[in-house]
């Protein structure tokens, strides 16, 4: 059972130059908490809270699902929607169970970042402003299309509301076809199970707002803490190359310093690159255990919805409106697949890249003893990395390999309804 104080963070944490955006919604929903706050336990309930009521919308939208369409575009609609649901409610109830490791992932962050801050220089800083830049883009490109496709699902509902009242209260005109649902009622069983006005109608809301803000929020969140980890890297290696004895002691002189002693600082050196080396290597192995569930759901959902979307497509007669939300799910789906694969393949190659900068770092002119001990560093630093979720490569490769399963599996699907 967590203790609230193991799940508290400092203020300055929500202040940082790469999680920002993303810490205050967590704070929203209760993930996390600041140690400001006056009851920060209220906080951390209002999360469990969150986390069943996603459950919840995922398992109405099930038991509609699961009950039938009569018209394919619809039934694809909707089947994306849960699915999406379903994902992300595996995603939030594993972030649930393991927000110790999150908040543990997120004070290692947040105290380098500002180690980083008090000793980085000017390129350094330019690293750092650009991956702030990038995750800011990467959170806005997920979430704009989140946001216009449940804009629409709120105007459509109250428009119909308003001047159709019919087509949105009537149930069993709407169950002989006689009316047309909001796009909301298409993805709950209010008709028989829930028909009230609080939860037929402001609980779709409620669901919905859950959906639009907590599937591109904790997608980013990845996101974000692998962009972490590749600019780490980048400063890694940067160091390593120039291999600059004054970061361990500003007051240092080189033209003055003896060989002996340059050999020395250098090795403390060595060490201190060894270490850094090693807290990045754990704390990529902690992400990993963060991930590993949820995105190997994704992998297998995502890519087997992808061809129903496709197949839907094709062989239906969609509306302008079921084309618009079919495209955007494809896009999120095939993005969060993208986010994760791509990231991932940046640390691996940034971390093959150790290797070359120690041998980048001008060893010719190093002592005999410096020169073999460089061997052994280097031989540490070309121990394969991966990152993984549970069976699957996080790489390129397997991206690619996913788009391609889809799109066979929909050719077959084509080619057995043509038959």
């Amino acid at each position: 059972m967590f203790r609230v104080k193991d799940l508290l963070l400092s203020p300055e944490t929500f202040d940082g130059p790469i999680f920002r955006t993303h810490l205050r919604c967590f704070r929203w929903y209760g993930y996390v908490a600041s140690k400001d706050q006056k009851k920060p336990w209220l906080s951390l309930l209002r999360c469990t809270i969150f986390t069943a009521s996603i459950w919840l919308s995922c398992a109405l939208m099930l038991a509609r699902v699961f009950r039938g369409y009569e018209n394919l575009n619809d039934g694809a609609t909707s089947w994306a929607t849960a699915v999406q649901y379903f994902t992300v409610s595996i995603a939030t109830l594993n972030a649930y169970v393991q927000r110790d490791r999150v908040v543990r992932l997120l004070r290692v962050a947040h105290e380098d970042i500002q180690n980083l801050m008090l000793e980085a220089d000017d390129q350094e800083m330019e690293l750092l402003a650009a991956t702030q830049a990038y995750t800011q883009t990467i959170t806005l490109i997920l979430w704009v299309p989140s946001v216009i496709a449940g804009l629409i699902a709120y105007l459509d509902c109250i428009y119909r509301t308003l001047f159709l009242p019919k087509s949105v209260f009537n149930m069993p005109a709407v169950s002989r076809g006689e009316e047309q649902p909001i796009l909301l009622f298409q993805l709950y069983p209010f008709g028989e199970i829930c028909d009230n006005f609080v939860v037929g109608y402001l609980g779709p809301l409620y669901a919905l707002a859950l959906g639009i803000t907590t599937i591109p929020l904790w997608h980013t969140f990845i996101t974000c803490l692998m962009k972490y980890v590749n600019l780490k890297l980048q400063i890694l290696n940067k160091r390593v190359e120039e291999m600059d004895v004054r970061r361990l002691n500003p007051n240092l002189v080189i033209e003055r310093l003896s060989s002996s002693d340059l050999t020395f600082w250098r090795l403390q050196l060595f060490k201190e690159f060894v270490e850094e080396q090693l807290r990045i290597r754990k704390f990529i192995q902690e992400l990993q255990y963060l991930i590993c569930v949820p995105v190997m759901a994704d992998f297998i959902i995502f890519s087997v919805l992808m061809c129903f979307l496709f197949f839907a497509l094709t062989v239906g007669v969609p509306s302008n409106m079921d084309y618009f939300f079919m495209f955007i799910y494809l896009f999120v789906m095939a993005g969060i697949l993208w986010m994760y694969h791509w990231h991932a393949t940046l640390i691996v190659e940034c971390h093959d890249e150790l290797s070359l900068a120690y041998f980048s770092c001008g060893w010719y002119n190093f002592e005999m003893p410096l020169q073999r001990m460089l061997v052994f560093v280097m031989m540490h630093a070309q121990r394969p990395m991966k990152m993984r979720a549970l069976l699957v490569d996080l790489n390129l490769r397997t991206f690619i390999d996913i788009v391609r399963g889809a799109y066979s599996y929909f050719n077959l699907l084509r080619s057995s309804h043509l038959y």
